[in-house]
Parts: C-alpha cells; sequence; structure tokens
C-alpha cells in the first residue's frame, strides 16, 4: 500500500513538472481560482502562513515534509481569501485564493510560484542583443527601441558658464545597457558664435559618455545660420542628466573675421 502511495507521490510530481502554471507574485495579490486540491511550489520554504481558514494547506508529501511544495484543499465551496505565504528568506507572496466550481475535471492545477524580479530577468535575458552604435543609430533616427523606454520630455538642462545657449532635454530612453539622452541646444545670441566639442562631453566624477554625436558642431547667431542643433548621448545606466557637463565654448572671431 505504501509503495502504491509513494508511486502516487512520483506521479504527482511529474506531473506536477509538466503542467506547472506560473504565477508571479508582487505587492500586488495575485489571483489563482481553486475548485480541488492544488499544489503550489515555491523557490523557497515557507516558514508561515496567514488567513488561510478557508483552506487546508500541508506539504504534499506527508511523509517527505518539503514546505515549497504545498497542497491546498478548500474547505468550503465557494469564497475568496488573502493568503500570506512567509517565505524563508523574508519574501511575502500573497496569494487571492478563490475558491470556485469546478469547470474541467481534467485541469492541471498545478502553479509555480515566483517572484517577479525573476520574470524580469528572464525577460531581460530574452531581449535582442543591441550595440552601442546601433542604439545611436536608433536614437537619431528617433526609434522605439526594443527593451528601452523611450520617454518625451520638455526639461531644461543646466549650461554651466555658457549662457548664451539655452539646453532643452526633449527625450531620454532608459534600459538594462545603456541610458540615452538626446538634448537641444538653441543659441540665443544675435552676434555670438559657440562651439559644441560631442568628444569632450562628461558626467561628473565619472566617465559615464560612451558616445555623443551632434547634428550641428557650431551655432551661429541668430538670423545667420543654423542656431540650433541637437545633441545625442549614449552613457551608462547610472548616468544622471543632473551631472552632465556640456563641451560648450564661445568661438572667438580672429582678426579679418576669421575664426
Amino acid at each position: 500500500m505504501r509503495n502504491i502511495f509513494y508511486l502516487s507521490v512520483f506521479g504527482i510530481l511529474l506531473s506536477f513538472s509538466a503542467n506547472a502554471k506560473d504565477v508571479y507574485y508582487g505587492t500586488a495579490p495575485e489571483l489563482v481560482k481553486i475548485s480541488k486540491e492544488t499544489i503550489f511550489r515555491f523557490h523557497k520554504q515557507v516558514r508561515t502562513i496567514s488567513q488561510a481558514q478557508r483552506f487546508e494547506i500541508k506539504p504534499a508529501d506527508p511523509n517527505d515534509p518539503d514546505y515549497s511544495v504545498l497542497s491546498i484543499r478548500p474547505r468550503f465551496s465557494k469564497g475568496t481569501s488573502k493568503v500570506a505565504f512567509v517565505l524563508s528568506d523574508g519574501t511575502i507572496a500573497t496569494i487571492k485564493l478563490r475558491i470556485v466550481k469546478s469547470r474541467n475535471s481534467s485541469d492541471e492545477p498545478f502553479y509555480d510560484l515566483k517572484p517577479k524580479s525573476m520574470l524580469i530577468e528572464r525577460t531581460e535575458k530574452n531581449l535582442p542583443v543591441i550595440t552601442v552604435m546601433d542604439f545611436m543609430k536608433s536614437m537619431d533616427r528617433d526609434d522605439n527601441i526594443v527593451g528601452y523606454k523611450r520617454k518625451v520630455l520638455d526639461k531644461w538642462v543646466s549650461t554651466g558658464q555658457i549662457k548664451g545657449v539655452k539646453a532643452r532635454l526633449i527625450r531620454t530612453y532608459t534600459g538594462k545597457d545603456y541610458k540615452g539622452y538626446v538634448i537641444e541646444l538653441r543659441n540665443r545670441y544675435r552676434t555670438k558664435k559657440y562651439k559644441i566639442e560631442a568628444d569632450k562631453l562628461k558626467f561628473k566624477g565619472s566617465a559615464l559618455a560612451i558616445v555623443t554625436l551632434v547634428d550641428d558642431e557650431l551655432l551661429l547667431p541668430k538670423s545667420k545660420g543654423v542656431y540650433k542643433t541637437l545633441l545625442k548621448v549614449v552613457a551608462k545606466p547610472s548616468a544622471s542628466i543632473e551631472d552632465l557637463v556640456l563641451p560648450i565654448s564661445v568661438v572667438i572671431e580672429k582678426k579679418g573675421g576669421k575664426s
């Protein structure tokens, strides 16, 4: 008889691995509907369980108790409870368990319970690899980049001691490997000329800029030519726009009108 029981448990675990549904939990409770005995598997041992009066919860294999694999059986025919599972590492998995009538007797009531951080890691691993130059090209074309959040802004950026140039952050790209900035630079004056040396761009304290590109390196006075341009910056993810030092300098006109 005991051998039959062992075979039954072994069969359940095999079926669990093949048919388990993933449930990723976070700060908000995840809903799981239960109509009969259901197996939950956690990535850590469960230490305590609260608000579970509507259910009978115990290790799936009573002869070899593993508190990361639990059997959950409804005590009533209907009802909903927010059950908190506290894991051995202190993580709290709050699951909204709802008792429902069985709709399909062939349902496989097995669930893999995982923190949402695992889902994020898995998603990031599946993202296509993009080189820094392809990232810059995509920014230059104003493309949407897979795996990166594109945000349109209208934020003024400090130009340091250069008062004749206004800098406005118009787009950002945020993701795992890079951070991208698109900044509009505009000459405010009608007499002065400014030069943007993109290769000298830096962030305070660290060399976080990877690649920079400027459409026009010279900002001419208003009404005398190109007086505004776009500066694109690809930086490391830890970069902050507040630490950006823009490489802008006044062009001194030499005698004879040549600069």
